[in-house]
Order: C-alpha cells, then structure tokens, then sequence
C-alpha cells in the first residue's frame, strides 16, 4: 500500500515555484509513486489564489505546472469534516490536519510552527508532522 501524503501550501510553493532543496527528496519520491499526495478541493483553490498574487505572477505563471503535478501525482478527495479533536490554532491549516487524519495519511509535510506543533498528538493518532528536510537521505 502507498502512504498517503499532506502537503501544506508553503511545501508546494517551495517544490513548485521556488525548487527548495528540502522538497527534492520529499517530490522524488512523490514522483516515483513511493507516497500520493492528498488534496481536496480547497487546497487546490488556496493554492490557485496565491500562484494568481501578483509576486508570484512575477516569477511566471505556475498553475499549468500546478495542474500537472496534482493531475499526475495527487488524489482529489473531498474536503474534509472538521476533527474537533485536534484543533490547529491557525484555523486556515485546520484543513490540512483533518484531511490528513481523515484518510489515514502517514505524513502531513510543512514548515508551519502551528501545525507542527500538533506532532506529538497526531503521532498518537498514527499521523507523522515534519518539515521536508526530515526525509532527506542521510549520509
């Protein structure tokens, strides 16, 4: 079976727009089919709005890229119900914790300090939170 990833915006815009290396190793193996990247309806229209904003429209115009890789490498499932059990303080990332808990994913990748402090209750729940460079290759 095929671990089920959460990726929160900023780690997408880090793959996508701004080639991170911490997300080199995460997106490899995304893109050889190790893990799939779950999404729902609105974190593709959180990340639609924020490739439309004028910094980014700068850099170039990423939403066919965008399109791409969720076409290619994520699954589209609903926006989730809300897990009153585990409150995020910054409610706009509540959506990514709950569709992470809600599809059994085993990772919910991101750099934001609200949601990586829910670690220690999500690792309870089955549900690792950690930042990309945690799964780079060790040497």
């Amino acid at each position: 079976m095929i671990d089920g990833w959460v990726l929160d915006t900023n780690v997408v815009l880090d793959w996508l727009v701004f080639d991170d290396a911490s997300m080199r190793a995460p997106a490899a193996r995304l893109r050889a089919g190790a893990a799939r990247w779950l999404s729902c309806p609105a974190m593709r229209a959180e990340l639609d709005d924020v490739l439309a904003r004028p910094a980014f429209a700068r850099r170039g115009d990423f939403r066919a890229a965008l399109r791409a890789l969720l076409d290619s490498h994520s699954s589209l499932l609903a926006d989730p119900a809300t897990d009153a059990r585990l409150r995020c303080r910054d409610a706009d990332d509540q959506v990514f914790i709950d569709l992470a808990l809600q599809h059994r994913a085993a990772l919910l990748l991101t750099r934001d300090r609200a949601l990586l402090e829910l670690a220690p209750h999500a690792a309870a729940r089955g549900l690792r939170i950690a930042r990309p460079d945690a799964l780079a290759p060790t040497r």
